[in-house]
């Protein structure tokens, strides 16, 4: 057969090549379906429902007082510690002018003994209230009235007790030992009547709520 007879008739258009790029395009899978968008776990408008309510200012206020209470009963403490010389002496003339068949050293050890049990329920007292204080702050609500009760009842011992320890000879000011002790049982009781108010109240039951 000559080349004029293969050669194709004019007039017919030779078909192109196939593209590598579209075959592979046909034999490509599917690609998979994606997953469904996740919800929204954050943002804005976000709110965690399990989440404590936040500490109203009359918490935070009466706790705060409390403190303060705590800041002076170490330092009553602390002065009654340092003045148990003075008032060692002072208690043992008071005993012997009472009773003159008492001796000045039986006396001064009597006298001595007080001292350091006021010193000791003082101090014992102070760490039960810092404990109160604790737990009333981590939203106790039974920690809250022991604190209330506490302030109100120390208060009035407080009383009794800074006229036991007062120094005639001193002036109110002066005398360190009374001023500590009042401050002490004047901050308890301030803090425990705001404690004891009605919007601490209603934290504490909504925590207790929560629980």
């Amino acid at each position: 057969m000559s080349p004029a007879a293969a050669r194709e008739p004019e007039g017919q258009a030779t078909p192109p090549p196939p593209d590598d790029a579209a075959v592979d395009e046909e034999q490509r899978p599917p690609p998979a379906a994606e997953p469904p968008p996740r919800p929204e776990v954050g943002g804005v408008g976000f709110v965690a429902t399990s989440a404590p309510p936040p500490m109203p200012g009359a918490v935070s206020t009466g706790i705060s007082f409390w403190v303060g209470s705590l800041a002076a009963g170490l330092l009553a403490a602390g002065s009654i510690v340092r003045s148990q010389p003075q008032l060692r002496d002072r208690f043992a003339a008071e005993v012997v002018e009472r009773d003159p068949t008492t001796t000045l050293a039986t006396a001064q050890d009597a006298a001595s003994v007080l001292v350091w049990i006021m010193v000791g329920g003082l101090v014992l007292v102070w760490l039960v209230h810092l404990v109160l204080v604790l737990r009333t702050a981590g939203g106790h609500g039974g920690a809250r009235w022991g604190l209330i009760l506490l302030g109100l009842l120390g208060a009035a011992i407080v009383v009794v007790v800074q006229d036991v320890l007062a120094d005639s000879d001193v002036s109110m000011i002066r005398d360190l030992n009374r001023v500590a002790l009042l401050a002490q049982a004047g901050l308890a009781l301030i803090g425990s009547i705001i404690l004891a108010a009605r919007p601490a109240g209603r934290w504490f039951k909504e925590l207790r709520r929560r629980r």
